[in-house]
């Protein structure tokens, strides 16, 4: 078992101070002249030497750009290189190694010399690589036919090609974005709220636009897929700005390209609750957040209407609903007492957190395009309304709604996303305990398996596990559990909490489980002692963090197998997988370090220094930032995946160790196992809005966005509910 006196012992060894270059100040080739003076002959050789020089430097069509370098040139020559397919990094404007490697990349597929130097031939090469025949209407100043008001131009940056001006991706805030999400929205595939910033809404709606144009899926807005985007035919309906009463009331029936499924938040869904319950088939509150009822109520629609159950509305579901929805519809704008309740869950997918303010922020001073007043004041209205709901989500104290007890010891509590919690009770109980959101148990799991079965030679028999931890599939069909050692013959030499690759401690299983059946169905050879399990949003991977082998295990989900396993040092730990299911984030808890694992190739780098032993990590649904427990300072670290740097640290109590975040990134709920407590901490600005009582030892907890309560698993034996 973990205990925390060894965990102390686990320091690093790479801690080393990572601080970025700077680069070197810039000279000047020209001689100061006294021009009170007359000037000596023995100065007009130097005069040539230096007008010679000066012809040459602008002869010379770039500087060369290698390791070191660091400013705007390198932050576009890093998106030439991302949207070319070399460069899987983040973007930095730092050239290091991970940069260095990509222009190495490209100088041998191109047939340069390969010195990961980015000088005239290379930026030749990559201007030509990146120049097509539609970039040229890009590069025009004139506003296409699908946007709006120009907005006034941003100041020109230093390129290294004339594309990167152009390449829009997650994290950019910019009048460009805000002109992308217009031609998106117009064009049928963006539903979000106009913000000038690339979250994860205009992400997927890049991605739904290439999935239409046989284009390169990568999320990326480059020349290509906006050239796409500008050839889309329109309708003649839809010459002028999308209105939010049309999206609010006609549910987005004008984008039949949309899809709406469980954890989609907006007016939409709104309207989608509205037609439903207008006809009987939904009843619950509405919040703007599709959850378990409105999918329920997808459903039942969907047999009743004799079309394919599958609980998300496509392009049929929402050409019947268009044809049976009343003629009549309520305005967009509510009553308070209406406006309120759909304010328990209704926030935009689109935040920044960092932000005080949430729609004002969006909008950059240097827009200044031209809104109508209609629409002005449903912005308005939003804004305030949406200021209300923060307001009444951070004054809100969380209270203690229902104890459960019994045969558990729980080392982690799981939310399903559907309305079930895995409790995993470890080799103390050797079982998993599933519940409903009644507090019912539904069924105990028994960790008992015929290794045989499932194809593992360790010989007939039953093995026994121990349950450590669970994540579930995106769709919430599995649940897979890790499993801290096996009990039964051939498993002789268990690892423990201080260990290492040396001892060649016993290998472990990953278990399957159905969610329909809640029985196990697959059984998956990991490494030893697999501690912290997360699968990628695509349904792709399965990755298991294994503490005493040092290394990530990456289970192919199709084929149910292991296929690749990550060396990354001592104890490594918490995992968190953003939501392109482009990277997945590791805590290295025998270090001060968190791993960055590309999930397209598998290469490796890292975030530097994060702080003492990082333990569980929760990233934000925008993909801006990182939240790691810090077990070796009792901290809690905020860090920004775009610069690698640790914006702030709380202290939330003593050995805080698991916690999770909610839908909307506002806030975490983390656990303090020596403290018994459990902290609700506001991202934005990383303060403690309340802590709470728990029983001893919390060590799991899990959040459940549909009816905003927070499950805390205490491994002395309880499991604790708690309603924010």
């Amino acid at each position: 078992m973990e205990n925390p006196a060894s965990l102390h012992v686990a320091v690093t060894d790479e801690a080393l101070a990572t601080s970025e270059p700077k680069p070197p100040a810039s000279s000047s080739i020209f001689i100061p002249i006294d021009r009170k003076k007359r000037l000596s002959a023995a100065w007009i050789p130097f005069i040539f030497l230096s007008m010679a020089l000066f012809i040459v430097s602008l002869a010379s069509p770039v500087l060369a750009l290698r390791k070191g370098n660091s400013g705007a040139e390198v932050t576009n020559l890093q998106k030439t290189l991302q949207a070319e397919g070399y460069f899987n990094g983040p973007i930095t404007g730092y050239y290091g190694p991970l940069t260095e490697a990509a222009v190495i990349q490209f100088q041998k597929a191109n047939g340069l010399s390969p010195d990961g130097i980015v000088g005239t031939n290379t930026t030749a090469t990559l201007e030509s690589d990146t120049t097509a025949p539609t970039d040229s209407s890009l590069d025009s100043q004139t506003p296409t036919p699908l946007e709006f008001e120009s907005p006034i131009p941003e100041p020109e940056k230093p390129a290294v090609s004339a594309r990167p001006n152009f390449i829009l991706q997650r994290g950019d805030r910019n009048s460009q974005v805000t002109s992308l999400q217009r031609n998106l929205q117009v064009a049928g595939y963006f539903n979000g709220p106009i913000t000038g910033y690339y979250g994860s809404t205009t992400q997927a709606a890049v991605i739904q636009l290439q999935q239409a144009k046989g284009l390169t899926v990568d999320g990326i807005a480059g020349p290509k897929t906006r050239a796409a985007l500008e050839s889309t035919p329109l309708s003649s309906t839809s010459q002028t700005a999308p209105s939010t009463e049309a999206t609010e009331d006609r549910m987005g029936f004008a984008n039949p390209g949309l899809v709406l499924k469980r954890g989609s938040r907006n007016s939409d869904v709104t309207a989608l609750q509205r037609t439903l319950q207008a006809q009987g088939y939904y009843d619950g509150p509405i919040t703007g957040y599709y959850g378990n009822l409105t999918e329920n109520a997808v459903i039942q629609y969907q047999k009743a209407k004799g079309l394919t159950v599958d609980g998300m509305v496509g392009a049929n579901t929402k050409a019947t609903l268009e044809l049976s929805s009343p003629t009549t519809t309520p305005s967009p704008i509510e009553s308070p007492t209406a406006e309120l309740n759909q304010d328990s869950f209704s926030t935009s997918t689109e935040n920044f957190q960092d932000s005080p303010f949430n729609q004002d922020s969006f909008i950059e001073p240097e827009e200044n395009y031209d809104t109508t007043p209609s629409e002005q004041d449903s912005f308005i209205n939003e804004d305030s309304e949406k200021k209300k709901n923060d307001e009444q989500r951070q004054s809100s104290q969380m209270t203690l709604k229902q104890t459960i007890s019994g045969k558990i010891s729980p080392k982690s509590i799981v939310h399903s996303g559907r309305g079930l919690f895995f409790a995993q009770n470890m080799m103390y109980s050797h079982t998993i305990t599933v519940y409903d959101r009644q507090y019912n148990l539904v069924k105990t799991i028994a960790d008992a398996v015929n290794l045989e079965k499932y194809g593992h030679s360790k010989g007939n028999g039953t093995y026994k596990g121990s349950p450590v931890e669970a994540a579930f599939s995106d769709n919430g069909k599995y649940a897979w559990v890790s499993n801290y050692q096996m009990y039964g013959s051939g498993f002789n030499n268990p690892g423990s909490d201080k260990c290492s690759p040396s001892q060649k401690t016993d290998n472990s299983f990953l278990y399957r489980i159905s969610t329909d059946n809640l029985a196990i169905d697959q059984v998956i050879e990991v490494g030893s002692v697999p501690k912290f399990v997360a699968t990628s949003p695509d349904n792709r991977f399965a990755l298991v963090s294994n503490w005493c082998s040092w290394d990530l295990s990456v289970v192919d989900i199709q084929q149910n197998q292991e296929f690749r396993r990550i060396k990354l040092g001592r104890y490594p730990r918490g995992i968190a997988v953003d939501a392109a299911s482009q990277k997945a984030y590791v805590a290295v808890m025998g270090s001060y370090d968190i791993a960055v694992v590309d999930l397209n190739d598998f290469s490796l780098d890292w975030i530097k220094n994060i702080g003492n032993s990082p333990r569980h990590l929760s990233i934000d649904p925008g993909g801006q930032y990182l939240y790691a427990t810090l077990n070796g300072e009792g901290k809690v670290a905020k860090i920004d995946l775009f610069t690698g740097k640790v914006l702030r640290k709380v202290v939330t109590g003593n050995a805080p160790r698991s916690m999770d975040i909610s839908d909307d990134g506002e806030f975490l709920y983390v656990v303090n196992y020596h403290s018994n407590t459990m902290s609700k901490v506001r991202t934005r600005d990383m303060s403690i809005q309340q802590t709470v009582n728990t029983n001893a030892n919390p060590i799991g907890v899990t959040y459940d966005p549909e009816t905003n309560q927070v499950w805390v698993a205490c491994y002395s034996g309880t499991i604790m509910v708690f309603q924010d």
